[in-house]
């Protein structure tokens, strides 16, 4: 009688986790599906307003910037530059979110690589800011999947970039330091970093500790 009795009991235990399985999977595939819809939304209707704001802004600075005067055409910058800054956001709000939406299958790839293809994502950056960038090579390989190192490659080098002081040439140095079984991927910049009371919020979802001025 014991026997059956907690034959049946785990009997009832296995279907009642099979049920909560099913229905995670479920709210997990829903969940999947708005995210989906959300992407769709940002890329789409968010994006195709911000393009044509920009561009009426830039025709209005072409075609009547003699008559608006020097305000006028400062005005029109500021626009210009605003919509851009709002474009780079969706961008990264995308990227996001594909992140998430990942199946991360890890594998060898190459930092060395995946550096390469940061810099020639931000060479326009680059070539701005004239930033100068010295890569370490070779660096390590190491287990991961290639576009996630990427994307965080582009957003570590982009920071450097970004975040200098006004009338500072940005230095970058990349390299990698191999720790036991482990690799470090060393980012180094001039930039003007962050103060140690708020370095606990740096990787926080969106969390942004300078301004754009």
């Amino acid at each position: 009688l014991v026997n059956i009795t907690l034959y049946e009991e785990v009997r009832t235990y296995a279907r009642e986790l099979e049920q909560r399985v099913a229905e995670r999977t479920a709210d997990l595939v829903a969940t999947n599906q708005e995210l989906e819809a959300y992407s769709y939304s940002v890329s789409h209707d968010l994006r195709a307003p911000l393009r044509a704001m920009q561009g009426f802004a830039q025709a209005l600075e072409e075609d009547c910037g003699v008559k608006l005067g020097s305000a006028g055409l400062d005005y029109i910058q500021r626009i210009i530059a605003s919509a851009q800054r709002m474009d780079t956001l969706i961008q990264d709000l995308l990227a996001y979110s594909q992140l998430t939406r990942t199946d991360i299958q890890l594998k060898p790839a190459s930092l060395e690589l995946a550096v390469k293809e940061a810099l020639a994502q931000l060479r326009n950056e680059i070539k701005q800011t004239a930033a100068n960038i010295t890569l370490a090579s070779p660096l390590a390989m190491v287990m991961g999947q290639a576009p996630i190192l990427t994307q965080i490659v582009i957003n570590l080098l982009g920071n450097a970039i970004k975040f200098v002081a006004s009338g500072t040439q940005p230095e970058v140095k990349v390299w990698t330091e191999e720790r036991g079984e482990r690799v470090r991927l060393w980012v180094e910049d001039n930039g003007i970093g962050i103060d140690p009371e708020h370095q606990a919020r740096i990787f926080r979802v969106f969390e942004r500790l300078h301004g754009v001025e």
